[in-house]
């Protein structure tokens, strides 16, 4: 069996079924239906068209504030904010000490169902040995996982307390959300349980957020009402009292910059974490990158949309369908595709065993191809991604480019057969700004293959100023097309 990159695509999750305001889930054959969650406006007295005013925020508040909870764990030090762009996770109880309690930290959550079920963060709660919540009202009660989605940060937790009735804050539809709408984000920052902020969606359809550089997928919605560490996992309403997103990261390098989990992708993924208490993606095969101005001239479409396939899995899903490297998937079951991450969630919860369309365009012009989904298969363990330099002559390329031929052991670490190897990228060079590494291997310029490093570098010499080469690169276990500009 071919070895699978760790950054091909892993693309699925059921989707839920809605009546009339519930969100219901067969868990089962024969088992009856249960409600997953609660839809729908609350009580706040506001609608789409009525104005906000400040007293508008405090009932909102006395509304939906009680179903909003702060979780305490144990088993694990903070993980506080330490990456540019963080986790929220709230301020260490006290850290690791020789014989003593085990370490502390906090986040947030909400009750999406009167008997105990709530979400927050998956990373709130991974590795935790023990999960406590604390209401409003200052009850306290255990809780545990029901199911966890790192891919997405999102947990389901139940609170066992027969004959106990939760207060519920109910879900919207973040699909409809508009950068400008009054929110209001409660929570746990920094250890301050049932803190009430307010702000505006600042943004929505963050692709390009990656908070502690783990792969996820993401669609953020971004916002500029305050949350610090301790609100991850928390609500952010809309002004009509549904949740719209799930608050979970941060740019500590910045103000007024916070990111939030759009509760439509968190619907989809609760009948997967509710019944068996992971999310079962579909895999369609493919490595894919963004498609940058550059790169879309270079393909001829009119303007930078969709994803890019940078490479396809052998005997995949995608290679059985006919899809090739170098095409732009533009359409994934007759939805348009405006970025890479699209295609991303789209395919993965799809459904396995799924026959969707795609349309991609190849050689400048558009053709439908018919894909069959399979299961994503398991990863295969971490790959030396480390490229080395060749031992033989070297030869001076153009652009900031040192480059030789690819010796034996590199050339079977990245499992390639021809390409020319880059030893070195000059600082402040067109090379280094078009995103080339050293250790990258160069497979194609423009369609070509090449093999030989003259060949390379005669084909660079020949570009005209301003003109852009495309080139197919390896890189580690992964390929990617990079545009570079003369």
């Amino acid at each position: 069996m071919s070895q699978r990159p760790r950054t091909f695509l892993v693309l699925g999750a059921a989707l839920c079924a809605a009546t009339l305001g519930v969100a219901t889930l067969s868990v089962a054959q024969g088992k009856a239906q249960e409600r997953l969650y609660v839809e729908g406006a609350a009580d706040t007295g506001i609608t789409a068209d009525t104005p906000v005013t400040f007293g508008a925020f405090a009932t909102l508040a006395q509304r939906v504030g009680p179903a909003v909870v702060s979780i305490e764990v144990e088993g694990r030090a903070s993980a506080a904010d330490e990456a540019p762009f963080s986790f929220f996770f709230g301020p260490p109880r006290g850290g690791p000490r020789p014989n003593g309690p085990a370490p502390q930290g906090a986040g947030s959550g909400f009750f999406i169902r009167d008997d105990g079920y709530l979400l927050t963060n998956n990373h709130v709660v991974e590795d935790a040995s023990a999960i406590e919540v604390r209401l409003e009202d200052g009850r306290r009660y255990p809780a545990r996982i029901v199911g966890r989605d790192a891919p997405t940060d999102v947990a389901l937790l139940k609170v066992d307390a027969p004959g106990e009735r939760f207060p519920v804050a109910p879900l919207g539809e973040s699909a409809r959300l508009q950068a400008g709408e009054w929110v209001v984000a409660i929570g746990n920052p920094m250890g301050l349980s049932h803190t009430v902020t307010a702000g505006i969606v600042s943004a929505t359809h963050r692709g390009d957020v990656h908070p502690d550089g783990r792969v996820r997928y993401a669609d953020f919605i971004q916002t500029d009402a305050s949350i610090n560490p301790g609100n991850s996992g928390g609500p952010l309403f809309n002004t009509r009292g549904e949740v719209i997103g799930i608050n979970t990261a941060i740019n500590a390098a910045a103000q007024g910059i916070g990111f939030a989990i759009p509760v439509d992708m968190v619907k989809k993924l609760l009948p997967g974490l509710y019944g068996s208490g992971k999310v079962a993606r579909s895999w369609m095969g493919v490595q894919i990158q963004q498609v940058t101005a550059e790169l879309a001239r270079s393909f001829g479409l009119d303007r930078p949309r969709g994803a890019l396939v940078a490479a396809v899995v052998p005997e995949g899903p995608a290679a059985a369908a006919g899809v090739k490297p170098g095409d732009v998937v533009t359409r994934f079951d007759g939805a348009p595709l405006q970025r890479d991450g699209d295609l991303a969630w789209l395919a993965s919860t799809a459904g396995v065993g799924k026959t969707v369309e795609i349309e991609v365009v190849r050689d400048g012009a558009p053709r439908t191809l018919k894909v069959k989904l399979d299961a994503l298969p398991t990863e295969p363990d971490e790959a030396d991604r480390k490229g080395g330099p060749a031992r033989e002559e070297e030869r001076a390329g153009p652009l900031g480019l040192r480059i030789g031929p690819v010796d034996p052991a590199w050339r079977a670490r990245a499992g390639v057969e021809g390409g020319v190897g880059i030893q070195r990228v000059e600082p402040g060079s067109a090379a280094q700004r078009a995103g080339l590494q050293r250790g990258d291997i160069v497979l194609q310029i423009d369609g070509r293959e090449v093999r030989e490093p003259r060949a390379l570098a005669q084909a660079l010499e020949a570009l005209r100023p301003g003109q852009v080469a495309r080139l197919w690169v390896q890189r580690g276990d992964g390929r990617r097309f990079i545009a570079l500009t003369k």
